[in-house]
């Protein structure tokens, strides 16, 4: 698991994708947003310490509440590697 600076508890969503790819992650929410889900994301991400990695076969989804309404997205991904 590391040193723990690499934990993203704290880190805003938007910030793990470098200047030049956020319009990239931002067509990734908005294609999320319409199909509910997404489950063939790739793309560079930055952590907390700045550390460069690739994420493959991302899954996004919209996350609702009890009356099921959007509230937010979430995501995961097992298969990475650093840049």
């Amino acid at each position: 698991m590391g040193n723990g600076t690499d934990n993203p508890l704290g880190h805003p969503s938007r910030m793990t994708a470098e200047p030049v790819h956020r319009q990239e992650r931002e067509r990734l929410l908005e294609r999320t947003a319409r199909q509910g889900f997404v489950d063939d994301y790739q793309g560079i991400r930055i952590s907390v310490s700045g550390r460069r990695f690739r994420i493959e076969r991302a899954i996004v989804w919209n996350v609702l509440d009890v009356t099921g309404r959007k509230i937010g997205q979430a995501a995961t991904f097992s298969s990475w590697h650093d840049l």
